[in-house]
């Protein structure tokens, strides 16, 4: 079984708590644009991002689809609106579970417990994956 494994052994890995919980998954960690992304297999699934510069989009990111985003959203009933966002071309959105939320370390935890429970609604196929590639033709 293969482990989690940074991408650098000198890089900060941000809010690390939630890369703990999900220690059972076989996820790969990138370093890349201010972010920390886990992906699992081709779909990258969260990123984490603890910037001293940009404080306002710090926590922890879930990728989904525009179809998934508002019933995603209802698994975190007091996230804020404004923490919904969807791609104005494609299908693809995301939540921020905002690390200045009160509530924040209860949404990471609640989030991670719906990836290693395999929910749909959590993760997206990264651009130029081999399997995507496959599935349009």
């Amino acid at each position: 079984m293969r482990t989690m494994k940074p991408a650098g052994p000198k890089k900060r890995i941000p809010f690390p708590f939630i890369v703990d919980e999900l220690s059972p998954l076989r996820l790969t960690i990138k370093h890349m644009f201010g972010f920390v992304s886990l992906y699992l297999d081709d779909k990258l699934v969260c990123s984490l991002r603890d910037s001293v510069k940009q404080p306002g989009s710090n926590g922890m990111w879930l990728y989904t689809t525009i179809e998934d985003v508002d019933s995603l959203a209802r698994e975190f009933p007091d996230l804020p609106k404004r923490q919904l966002w969807r791609s104005r071309s494609g299908n693809n959105a995301w939540l921020i579970l905002a690390s200045r939320l009160e509530n924040f370390e209860e949404y990471a935890l609640k989030a991670c417990e719906l990836i290693l429970n395999g929910d749909r609604r959590i993760g997206r196929i990264s651009r130029g994956s081999v399997t995507r590639q496959r599935a349009i033709h």
